[in-house]
């Protein structure tokens, strides 16, 4: 009976570390919730008079990810992208990882050189995997060259920018990448995620592709956690946890009474 209760002390631990985490990333953009899992262990009964069975507790799994659209929020900030729909922005961490990674969390802009990052000073790709960059100046018909005035990104993922009074000028197009199994990524922290064997190989294509989602410029996705339900979770959890913990201690007590 111990171990049944401390299986079930274990699975209501991580439920409460699964909550906590989801709470203290609600407000961080394109943040994923989680969902604990675990699967009730049995043990068959042999005897063809009983087709009962005996629970032996829980077993724990790896909490599950829930990539569900979070709700979009204006920013105004030109370099700013919320996808609606399929799709995870490609972002060019080969330098460091080897590999590129996924997000969903649109908040770019341009560093020194030109290129379009986030947050993280990590550049944004297009389908065929090349940085986007943004110039500074450009000689529009041969004329002087001309200071950037105004950016913008259509919901097709195309980054169109203005020099002086000239007209806007295509400079790049964002890729996007959907997985079959989006919950099989691998989070790396800061919303971002790498491919898996879980996740399979991503499909590559532009904003507003058959299947994949379109840009909403200046704007960026919020976290899919709803603190309100995570918030009853927890209070459940604990409510959970304080009733196993003192039938562990009556247990206990009963087992050393035995002893005796």
């Amino acid at each position: 009976m111990i171990s049944v209760i401390r299986s079930g002390l274990a699975g209501i631990t991580q439920e409460i570390s699964v909550i906590s985490n989801n709470i203290a990333n609600a407000s961080s953009i394109g943040f994923k919730k989680s969902t604990a899992s675990f699967e009730d262990v049995f043990s068959e009964q042999n005897e063809k008079r009983s087709a009962s069975l005996t629970g032996f507790g829980i077993t724990l799994k790896q909490p599950q990810r829930i990539h569900s659209q979070g709700s979009l929020k204006e920013t105004g900030q030109a370099l700013d992208m919320g996808i609606v729909g399929n799709g995870m922005f490609l972002l060019d961490s080969r330098e460091d990882t080897g590999v590129v990674t996924y997000s969903r969390a649109g908040s770019f802009s341009v560093n020194n050189q030109g290129f379009i990052v986030n947050m993280d000073n990590i550049p944004i790709l297009d389908k065929n995997q090349n940085t986007i960059k943004l110039p500074f100046n450009v000689s529009v018909d041969g004329k002087t060259p001309q200071k950037l005035t105004n950016v913008k990104v259509e919901p097709d993922g195309k980054i169109k920018a203005s020099y002086g009074t000239s007209e806007f000028l295509t400079i790049g197009q964002v890729g996007l990448a959907k997985f079959s199994n989006e919950a099989g990524l691998r989070s790396i922290g800061e919303s971002n995620f790498l491919q898996t064997t879980e996740s399979g190989i991503p499909t590559i294509g532009n904003p507003k592709d058959l299947g994949f989602g379109s840009i909403q410029n200046g704007s960026l996705e919020n976290s899919n956690t709803e603190i309100s339900d995570e918030l009853v979770k927890l209070i459940r959890a604990q409510q959970a946890f304080n009733g196993n913990a003192k039938m562990l201690e009556t247990e206990r007590k009963a087992t050393e009474l035995l002893m005796r």
